[in-house]
């Protein structure tokens, strides 16, 4: 065993040992005991650290001080720059296992040691920062410190005083991390933002006195003392905890001590078992006054930890659900240390969610009502250290006192027993109490010396009473054995057998009633005479009893009361209802008060005695003697009927076993003799014993008097040999063995694996021969000089043990001790590798079942050739809270290479919820949710239903070939398609799609299937699922970009319903409506005539427009064009827009005109197909319809703007956001980001994203502006997106154009750079000619820009402007016959024939588009998503009343079906949706230019058409699918048209006249004659003289000869 204790150099040593302590004799000459520690292999002090073997031999040392230091300064210490400074000691404060050491100097930083040498320093802090401070700079502040692991990473979390000089600001608990990184942030023993603390309001009134720290279950627990801030202001002690992976401290929670009887400073404490339960045994004293000094007066409390935890947790829960209020409504919890979170009241379940806190839950807590204890002992000398020890399931506890006295207090159902020692006169004891490894011995640290103090005196005792008189807990009597003090090995009841003496003891802990159930096989049949006089009779009875006891006591008791307890049985004894006690001692039954005023022995010789040693070895004053003859025996002496055998003379030794039967050649291993007759003393048979022909040593302290038993010390033999044991005990015969012992020379061959983790953890095989070589304790393995433990059974040629952890890589040989013979293992060595590293792992889904392949990706996953696992741990029993079992189940994984590995998911049972998934490579241990960022889930098995459930005992059929449809139940919950193998029966079933709730498979046949009808649904589900699972690959890539457009779109936001939407003027909306696409339309005209002729022909149209206020007339005139073969469609629609220009202040007639010939369009489909009406624009009133509808809804788009108005807005500039932030080609028009498949730029385009600061003048002043631009834009593209910035929210049309502004450079001494699409620079290679870009001018990030005023003789090179759209130049050509082109060239498409060119081209992008290209069209759409459903939520809102016109016509469709007896509901509503969302919101949708003043450039419109198309899908009641041939922009929302079908099934001003009446009479000039003759036809018009009329008109408007 090492040990591991701190010196600093204070005094000189003196004081002697006692005979029950031994000192570690070579210390330095001056020192000052700190701290002592297990640490492995190690022993270290400090201000000198040395490491000591376990008979304080000194391996190693090194000095840590004295150095000069100053607490007032911050290192490194300049003399020049800290005055204060002086040569300082190195108090050490923390000393923590993997030889972390922290001492006061240089503000309390630390280093970390190697365990095999102290002198070397693996790392340390060099430079420190004010992070790097740890322990407390102040010899008289405490530090305590314990290490855990928080998913993968080492800390430390510290508890520290307040230091009234240096640092200020340390809070009183810090995690620290252990282990330096990369990161300057990140640096050893560093305590960064990631990191918890302990926030404080008030460092100073905060000022925790900690006493210990420490690990138990889940949690790290504090102990400290400081003042009462809520209550009384007294001192108390508290105990705080915090989850072990709580990195934020929400969990942390505390609760006072309290000890009764005024015992209210911590000054130790132990976590032990107690009573079979976890408790915290704390040495306690009274403090003086209101201060924290501790008087003498003391106590040992003991703390349940589950009472603990129960009232840390009631704390919690009052802070979270009730305010911090108990029953009563007394504040029962609180938030302690001044900070400014405070008890709500959340949700019941909210600790059960939330046991170790989360943001939204308070923090700090702590509990008003403190954690009682009794004491369970009081001194008057202060307790200054407490440890404690089991024995057999008892308690044991060591506690150490101010004036140098060790007390011993054992514990066992509910009594307790002390003894104590003195160690070191007047010398406190220190805190660090350390039992050695086989717990027989303690380290004692005082001031002045290390004491190891056995933990019992027992063998000091020479007898039974003086045994027990010293309430030792350690000892006990043993009767049986030659009756002496021993060690107590069994702890049990009184009377209890115990293991080492094979008989009844005595043994400290006092007089206990023997319960019912210690009774069995303890009868006794001895019959003893009582007599009321002082004499009694004394007899020896031969009869053999039941028990092993052979030594009774008689009790006489006072006057009859002995009467009442004559039982012969100890059952019948300890039964009854007097109160009668059963000594198993005597054999009889006692009255309980009165016990043993005389006692007569009677005595067996033969029990227990089962050979002559033995018999011999009995007291001479009992007579027993070895009696020969047929049935020799151990009887008294009158009772041996046949002539005893001579006093010295026994039967030769009888050797029944030896253990081991094989040793090194060296020796050096103990061979135990199991046996008779093998003497009586150690004298019998020193030297009288050989093993195979060699001498053995017999061991005297292993020699047990009165033996059956021999232990002897193998010695060296020259050459392997074999040969019995033979024992001679004095003159007699030998006796030997019938085993046979061999001399063995074991050998090692070699290792497997031979690389492991620096963690350690590793299953390490040795190979060899004869490696079986004496017993398996004798064996012990290292890697160097690091253990490495036994595992498994041993075998002749294989040994397998597990690695220790290693403090840094190397190469290091294997060796094998075979007792004190060591094996190396020859020309291999192991080596130690950085430890295996995970960055990723998916999936994060398994069903219950388990076996689902999860794919890790990390690096040195190689290092750990076999026993890597994926672990669940889980618990079970819900039914019973609390209650609940936890079961770890694992599967093994596969390494692929350094860099990946596959594991396959455990099991676990439907019942239990899943606790945690963690991956364990050796000592490795990776928790799931820290490589994935979420939990790993497991969800219910999928539910597959049988194919023939309809009718189960007809057999299901298929064809050959065919597609098999199953259907179930979250098929996709937590697998894929290329997860699942099917079989139907023993044939593979290939799996074509899968979704949540069907499987569809094809059966594989040797023949080639012909594929049938269903073909289109197999294909309609399969592009379904593949489209799914590309848009799961592309969500996370979606969710930044969300993130990032939302951004950018709240300064929108802010401006909603005011000028941040730039509406159209109702003029300008309706031109722009009424006639799209058209430059000059006639709403904005005024009419070009001559002079001489205006007022004719203004007179003509006045007579014009009254004959189209003739109902008849009007009507008569669109059925007239109509039927004219070259009236086109384009024309029907321009003669509705000027209709409805000349008749917009005329609104009721002219709906009443359209109602009419709306009823005259019903008449026609009536006999045709209904369902197709309204469908196309083909007719003069569907046009009319259109435009009827835009007037109508003006009003309700711009009054609520937020209802419609605004989501259409903000969908606009969020396409134009993400389109512009990436690559457009400014000649094609086509964009890296798109939802248009046709206008996707599919070349792989290098790019960057750069920052211009742009000069905007505002007044007289010059402001800055930064403006997001591509380094492979255009100067166009740049100025249009640097006005974009200037004139976000303005109108369109009252913003400069680009053409009319220049881009300058302005690159300091460089001067003003004027940049172009096209000038001088522009490259040239053959009859192609690129565009400039920033790229060219290689203008750089963050460069300096301003827009200018452009010369009049600049003319722009490619841009036309028609009414908000912008389109590109497509193959336009340069003004020298050259070939423009920006990002690609657009002829690299190969030609085709013009009439196949279309068909061609939409067939091969549905079929073979790369899934590259797609996927972009995905991450486009889901960038996009929200904002398209909020426009489709927007149109299609039930929950909002429709505009009073739509209503109307809705009705007016009703009437309709009703008039012709259409009952079908699918016709009318195909009516409704024709007329409303398919004509006007379409429309809408894709021109937003129609209702904003805003610019719609090429790439915009492609993104805008496949949204518009994907509104039309939805609105079409047919059932929409598509397959392999479908148009890819049909497939991209071919998820989301069902859910936009369910919407749309719920859905239940100054213009001229003039100049649209003169547009009519145009197609009335060109129609006359057929006009005419259609007035003249009809009788009601004959009767109105419309033709004359008309004749009048044309008279006028164009100086016509009529027949007038």
């Amino acid at each position: 065993m090492f040990l591991l204790s701190v010196f600093v150099y204070d005094f000189l040593l003196t004081g002697s040992v006692n005979a029950n302590k031994r000192l570690c004799p070579k210390m330095a000459p001056y020192f000052y005991f700190i701290h002592l520690s297990h640490l492995a292999d190690a022993l270290i002090q400090s201000h000198l650290l040395e490491q000591l073997r376990f008979k304080c031999f000194v391996l190693s040392s090194s000095q840590t001080g004295p150095k000069l230091d100053s607490p007032e300064c911050l290192p490194p210490i300049v003399p020049k720059d800290c005055p204060s400074a002086r040569v300082t000691p190195n108090t050490n404060k923390i000393l923590a296992r993997s030889l972390i050491v922290c001492g006061t100097l240089f503000q309390g930083i630390c280093d970390k040691r190697s365990l095999g040498n102290v002198s070397e320093v693996l790392y340390q802090t060099s430079n420190p920062v004010d992070t790097q401070y740890v322990a407390a700079n102040d010899p008289r502040v405490s530090t305590v410190g314990v290490i855990l692991n928080q998913k993968g990473v080492g800390l430390m979390l510290v508890g520290r005083g307040y230091t009234s000089k240096g640092p200020s600001d340390i809070p009183p608990i810090t995690t620290r991390r252990l282990s330096p990184s990369s990161s300057p942030s990140r640096q050893a023993f560093s305590q960064d933002e990631e990191l918890g603390k302990l926030v404080v309001g008030s460092y100073s009134e905060y000022n925790n006195n900690f006493i210990s720290a420490f690990n138990h279950s889940d949690h790290v627990y504090f102990l400290f003392s400081r003042r009462d801030m809520w209550h009384k202001k007294e001192y108390r002690t508290y105990v705080s905890r915090l989850c072990a992976w709580d990195r934020s401290f929400y969990s942390y929670v505390e609760v006072p001590l309290e000890c009764s009887g005024g015992y209210n400073l911590a000054q130790g404490a132990s976590p032990a078992e107690h009573q079979g339960r976890p408790a915290l045994f704390v040495a306690m004293a009274a403090g003086q006054a209101s201060t924290p000094t501790a008087t003498g007066r003391s106590a040992l409390c003991v703390y349940g930890m589950s009472e603990l935890d129960a009232s840390l947790q009631r704390a919690q829960e009052l802070c979270y659900t009730e305010g911090g209020r108990g029953r009563t409504g007394q504040e029962e919890a609180y938030i302690e240390y001044e900070v400014s979170s405070k008890c709500l009241r959340l949700p019941k379940d909210s600790l059960k969610e939330y046991p170790c806190g989360g943001e939204h839950t308070p923090s700090p807590i702590a509990s008003a009502v403190p954690l009682s204890a009794t004491p369970s002992l009081t001194r008057e000398t202060q307790l200054t250290a407490v440890t404690t020890a089991t024995e057999a399931g008892h308690t044991i506890a060591l506690l150490g006192d101010k004036k140098g006295w060790l007390h011993k207090v054992g514990y066992t159902h509910g009594s307790k027993v002390g003894y104590t020692v003195l160690v070191d006169q007047d010398r406190p004891v220190n805190a660090d109490l350390l039992l050695d490894q086989s717990g027989q011995n303690v380290y004692v640290l005082t001031d002045g010396k290390v004491s190891k103090v056995s933990v019992s005196q027992c063998e000091q005792q020479p007898d039974c009473q003086s045994c027990l008189s010293v309430r030792d807990p350690y000892c006990g009597w043993c009767v049986l054995e030659g009756r002496y003090c021993t060690l107590t090995l069994f702890l049990g009841l009184l009377w209890i057998p115990i293991s080492s003496c094979q008989g009844s003891s005595y043994s400290s802990w006092g007089l206990l009633r023997i319960p019912i159930s210690s009774c069995q096989g303890i009868t006794h049949t001895h019959t003893v005479t009582h007599a009321q006089s002082q004499s009694h009779t004394h007899s020896h009875s031969h009869t053999h009893t039941q028990s092993h006891t052979h030594t009774h006591t008689v009790t006489h008791t006072h006057t009859q009361s002995h009467k009442l307890c004559l039982y012969s049985r100890c059952m019948a004894c300890v039964g009854s209802v007097w109160p009668c006690s059963w000594c198993v001692l005597g054999g009889l039954c006692t009255h309980t008060n009165n016990i043993v005023l005389s006692t007569v022995q009677l005595y067996d010789c033969s029990v227990g005695q089962s050979d002559c040693s033995q018999c011999r070895a009995v007291p001479s004053d009992y007579g027993c003697v070895w009696c020969g003859g047929e049935s020799p025996g151990c009887a008294y002496h009158l009772s041996c009927t046949s002539s005893p055998g001579p006093e010295d003379a026994c039967p030769p030794p009888h050797i029944i076993q030896i253990q081991p039967v094989s040793g090194p050649v060296e020796g050096g291993v103990l061979v135990t003799i199991h046996g008779s007759n093998l003497g009586m003393h150690y004298q019998d048979i020193q030297g009288g014993v050989t093993v195979a022909g060699v001498s053995c040593l017999v061991c005297r302290v292993l020699y047990v008097c009165v033996c059956s038993r021999i232990v002897c010390e193998l010695q060296p033999s020259k050459q392997e040999t074999e040969g019995p044991v033979i024992v001679t005990v004095g003159d007699s015969e030998p006796g030997q063995s019938l085993q046979t012992f061999t001399y063995q020379d074991p050998q090692l061959t070699g290792i497997v694996p031979d690389k492991g983790p620096v963690s350690g953890g590793t299953s390490l095989t040795v190979q060899g021969t004869r490696l079986l070589t004496g017993q398996r304790k004798d064996l012990t393995a290292y890697v160097g000089q690091q253990p490495c433990y036994i595992v498994e059974e041993v075998n002749g040629t294989h040994l397998v043990c597990r690695t220790s952890p290693s403090n840094q890589t190397a190469e290091l040989t294997v060796r094998v001790l075979f007792g004190k013979a060591e094996r190396t293992v020859p020309g291999q060595v192991f080596h130690y590798m950085e430890d295996p590293v995970i960055t990723a792992a998916s999936p994060a889904e398994s069903f219950y079942e388990g076996g689902r392949n999860v794919k890790v990706s990390g690096r040195n996953l190689d290092v750990v050739a076999t026993a890597n696992d994926l672990r669940a741990v889980g618990a079970h029993g819900r039914e019973h809270p609390g209650h609940e079992k936890e079961e770890i189940r694992q599967t093994r994984c596969r390494v692929i290479s350094s860099f990946e590995m596959t594991c396959v998911t455990p099991s676990v049972t439907h019942d239990s919820k899943v606790l945690g998934v963690w991956f364990e490579l050796d000592n490795v241990k990776v928790s799931f949710e820290s490589v994935a960022g979420k939990t790993f889930s497991y969800y219910p098995n999928p539910e597959l239903l049988a194919l023939n459930r309809d009718d189960p005992d007809t057999p299901y059929r298929f064809k050959p070939g065919g597609v098999i449809a199953v259907e179930g139940k979250d098929l996709t919950r937590a697998m894929t398609r290329d997860e699942v193998v099917a079989r139907l029966g023993d044939q593979e079933c290939e799996v074509k799609t899968l979704d949540s709730t069907h499987l569809y498979c094809e059966v594989l046949c040797v023949s080639v299937c012909r594929r049938k009808s269903k073909q289109a649904l197999r294909d309609y589900k399969k592009v379904l699922v593949q489209l799914e699972t590309l848009e799961i690959n592309v969500g996370d890539q979606c969710r930044k970009e969300f993130t990032d457009l939302m951004t950018e779109m709240m300064d929108l936001s802010s401006d909603v319903g005011g000028p941040g939407i730039p509406l159209l003027d109702y003029k300008t909306y309706a031109e722009r409506v009424f006639f799209p696409g058209q430059r000059g339309a006639p709403l904005s005209q005024n009419l070009d005539l001559p002079e001489s002729r205006r007022r004719t022909v203004e007179q003509g149209l006045g007579q014009l427009n009254n004959l189209l206020n003739n109902r008849l007339f009007l009507i008569r005139f669109i059925h007239t064009l109509e039927a004219q073969q070259n009236f086109s469609q384009r024309d029907r629609g321009y003669v509705a827009s000027l209709l409805t220009m000349a008749l917009h202040d005329k609104l009721e007639y002219f709906t009443d005109v359209m109602k009419t010939l709306l009823g005259d369009l019903v008449q026609q489909y009536v006999t045709k197909n209904p369902k197709l009406m309204l469908r196309r624009t083909e007719t003069v009133v569907e046009k009319m319809l259109t435009n009827w509808m835009s007037i109508c809804l003006y009003s309700f788009l711009k009054v609520q703007m937020c209802v419609a108005g605004e989501p259409l807005y903000m969908l606009y500039r969020a396409i134009k956001y993400q389109v512009d932030k990436g690559p457009v080609d400014a000649v094609t028009g086509k964009a890296k980001r798109t939802l248009n498949d046709s206008h996707l730029l599919r070349e792989d385009i290098d790019y960057c994203s750069i920052t211009l600061t742009v000069m905007v003048k505002s007044g007289v002043e010059v402001q800055p502006c930064p403006v997001k631009v591509l380094d492979t834009d255009t100067i166009t593209q740049v100025k249009d997106k640097i006005l974009d910035q200037i004139y976000k929210g303005a109108p369109f049309s009252q913003r400069p154009a680009a053409d009319s502004l220049d881009l300058e450079w302005r690159s300091g001494q460089a001067g003003h750079l004027t940049l172009s699409d096209d000038d001088v620079t522009a490259i040239v290679q053959g009859r192609w000619k690129k565009l400039n870009t920033l790229q060219h001018y290689k203008v750089p990030d963050g460069a300096t820009v301003a827009l200018i005023p452009r010369s009049a003789a600049v003319v722009g090179i490619h841009q036309v402007y028609q009414t908000g759209e912008k389109t590109p130049m497509l193959d336009g050509e340069g003004e020298e016959g050259l070939r423009l082109w920006h990002l690609v060239k657009s002829n690299e498409e190969p030609e085709m024939p013009k009439h196949r060119k279309s068909s061609m081209r939409e067939r091969e992008r549905a079929k073979a588009i790369p899934e590259i290209y797609l996927t972009r069209l995905l991450s486009m759409k889901g960038t996009l998503q929200k904002f398209v459903d909020d426009v489709f939520v927007a149109i299609l809102n039930t929950k909002r009343p429709p505009p009073i016109a739509v209503r109307f016509f809705f009705d007016f469709l009703d009437d309709m079906a009703e008039k012709h007896g259409i009952d079908d509901p699918e016709t009318v509503h195909i009516w409704k949706t024709n007329s409303l969302p398919l004509r006007f919101w379409v429309n809408i949708l894709k021109n937003p230019q129609f209702v904003f003043d805003v610019q719609v450039t090429d790439s915009v419109d492609a993104v805008l058409s496949v949204i518009a198309q994907t509104f039309i899908d939805s609105c079409t009641t047919s059932e929409h699918k598509v397959g392999r041939d479908s148009p890819v922009n049909k497939l991209l929302y071919a998820r989301e048209i069902p859910r936009y079908k369910q919407l749309v099934e719920s859905f239940g001003s100054d213009m001229n006249s003039l100049v649209a009446l003169l547009e009519l009479y145009k197609y009335i000039n060109k129609y006359y004659d057929q006009i005419i003759a259609s007035l003249e036809e009809d009788a009601a018009g004959q009767k109105m003289q419309l033709a004359y009329r008309l004749q009048q008109v044309a008279a006028l408007v164009e100086n016509k000869v009529t027949d007038l």
